[in-house]
């Protein structure tokens, strides 16, 4: 393979003599990188761009708004590497810092590297108080992969992704960015103060990405020598994180972040007061002072971490139950869709295909920013998307999907593959369809169909074989390990709903008594079934299981070159002739 194409990005605010020094380091890196662009962030001289000047090849653009994370943003739309390496004004890389970086990238699952950031000096009283109470950029000289069993393994103490390196040493595959989306601009230097950085790197392992951390890839930082401005520092920097931890939850509903930021960090600084009892320390005082100034900023700004979220908020996605009676006969619809989005990717999703998605437009409700396709046999389903705005509709065998390779960020089974006699050969398409790295999002029956007290029930409910022949089952169901093989590998989240409890409300809204009696009979059963789906935890025991999966980044050839397909584009940003009205 040839070597990728490499940007070096450099964001600075009023700083020219340290730029200086910054672009002196990365003229001697080598291998050199393809371009190098320096982001001039909101500064109020004309000094950085004569610096840039000075420097042939380098290229400079001035970005208005203040903020490091916008200043990142500035410089990805203006670069065109397939890796993106950051560092900082007030860094000097050493000349392997380039391919150390990427030597760190040995798989295609591995989307950010950091590297090991030294202190440049430890002179002055400000050094060391940043090197040795804020802990510094270092994170050792052992090679570190951070992957799903690590985010897995912390989510329920906050996942410390603060481990896995410094900004002012990482780079990240451009794919990362459209799988993720890019730095969150409420972050960073300049907004909330930090963390910009950890919150995407929290972002990739989240959705089933690695990150590495490589101590070859060697830069040097200059920490502040005032131990005054080392304090202000300290005091964004639990801002940030803060800050972070409440962006973290929202899209990720990790429990653990909260528990973070209301359990773990005010346990961890009562102890830190007490003993400055002895020891007066106004540095720790400043962390405090971030620490609540961060439990502000963050309550505030949840609305907006909501609202700009490819995923609808749960709240808004659940209000768009499309069953009748939503609260009695419709809610164990409601118990499904708390599942699905349990376990769907924040996003960003752009193109979904939703198969056998009927008539119930889930993932058009679940990404209400992505232009959805359903693919369905029965021509009479296209009602719903003929008036849904970004979604269209078409016939289609699953099992042989007329849609190019690698054209769509997410296909949806959402109680379909239970239905397909050639379920593999349903799940091969998606995953040809699917771009590099896209998901593969799936509810089914599970191997616990029923209860063992639904022989009570049996009476006014359905047969088994009844459920089969009415609604189209070609199987029962699948275990979580039958759905891994068939996908071909682990399921990145997974979560069951219909407890031993909802299931009473399930099988009586499917039974065969009368409407009236049936509806009056699961209103008296409601409280029940509120308090079970309320206090119902992802793994506990349930009759369906929602699972997400996520493909590799790199595959090795299309499933089936047969056919020349048309391509995404014709179905999804076709002519409105396409829409069934």
């Amino acid at each position: 393979h040839s070597a990728p194409r490499v940007s070096v990005i450099i964001c600075t605010r009023d700083r020219p003599e340290q730029l200086r020094r910054a672009l002196t380091a990365v003229q001697a890196l080598s291998p050199e990188p393809d371009e190098v662009l320096v982001v001039d962030n909101a500064s109020t001289s004309s000094a950085t761009r004569e610096v840039v000047q000075c420097y042939p090849g380098v290229r400079y653009a001035h970005e208005p708004r203040p903020g490091l994370s916008v200043a990142r943003n500035r410089g990805l739309r203006e670069t065109s590497g397939e890796v993106i390496a950051f560092t900082d004004d007030d860094a000097e890389v050493r000349p392997n810092w380039l391919a150390g970086l990427l030597a760190g990238f040995d798989a295609p699952e591995v989307m950010a590297v950091t590297g090991l950031v030294l202190p440049a000096a430890l002179d002055t009283e400000g050094q060391l108080l940043f090197e040795n109470h804020l802990g510094g950029f270092g994170q050792g000289y052992r090679s570190q992969l951070f992957d799903s069993a690590f985010y897995r393994g912390m989510r329920r103490y906050g996942v410390p992704v603060w481990r896995i390196g410094a900004g002012a040493s990482m780079a990240v595959r451009r794919q990362a960015f459209d799988l993720v989306g890019g730095f969150d601009e409420r972050l960073g230097a300049g907004a909330a103060g930090c963390s910009e950085d950890s919150e995407f790197w929290y972002r990739l392992l989240a959705q089933g990405w690695r990150c590495r951390y490589e101590p070859a890839a060697v830069a040097v930082h200059h920490h502040r020598a005032d131990r005054h401005e080392v304090r202000r520092q300290a005091r964004a920097y639990l801002r940030g994180h803060v800050v972070a931890l409440f962006a973290q939850h929202v899209r990720n509903q990790d429990a653990g972040n909260v528990r973070r930021a209301f359990v773990g960090l005010p346990r961890f600084y009562l102890g830190r007061l007490a003993q400055a009892v002895f020891v007066s320390d106004d540095t720790v005082t400043a962390e405090i002072k971030g620490f609540l100034g961060g439990l502000v900023s963050g309550a505030l700004a949840v609305p907006w971490m909501v609202r700009d979220g490819a995923l609808a908020p749960r709240r808004k996605f659940l209000a768009g139950n499309p069953f009748p009676h939503p609260y009695t006969e419709g809610f164990y619809f409601r118990d499904k869709m708390r599942a699905i989005h349990r376990v769907a990717p924040f996003g960003p999703l752009h193109h979904i295909l939703e198969v056998g998605g009927g008539a119930s437009g889930v993932s058009a409700l679940l990404y209400p920013r992505a232009h959805v396709v359903t693919a369905d046999l029965e021509p009479g389903h296209g009602a719903v998307a003929a008036h849904t705005e970004r979604a269209q509709f078409l016939c289609a065998d699953a099992t042989r999907l007329p849609f190019s390779d690698g054209v769509f960020d997410a296909v949806t089974f959402f109680d379909v593959l239970e239905h397909i006699t050639d379920d593999a050969a349903a799940v091969r398409e998606a995953i040809r369809v699917l771009v590099p790295g896209g998901v593969i999002l799936v509810t089914a029956p599970n191997e616990s169909w029923r209860f063992p007290y639904y022989s009570v029930a049996a009476p006014i409910c359905p047969t088994d074989e009844d459920v089969m022949a009415e609604w189209g089952h070609v199987r029962r169901g699948y275990a979580l390990s039958e759905l891994n093989r068939l996908v071909g590998s682990d399921a990145l989240r997974w979560g069951t709903f219909i407890n031993p409890v909802t299931v009473l409300n399930h099988d009586l809204a499917f039974s065969r008594l009368p409407s009236r009696v049936r509806r009056g009979l699961l209103s008296v059963l409601a409280p029940v079934s509120w308090l079970a789906y309320v206090l119902h935890r992802p793994h506990w025991p349930g009759t369906e299981t929602a699972a997400v999966w996520r493909t590799p980044s790199a595959r090795s050839g299309p499933a089936r070159p047969e056919d020349p397909q048309p391509s995404v584009a014709e179905h999804v940003l076709g002519a409105a002739g396409d829409r069934v009205s």
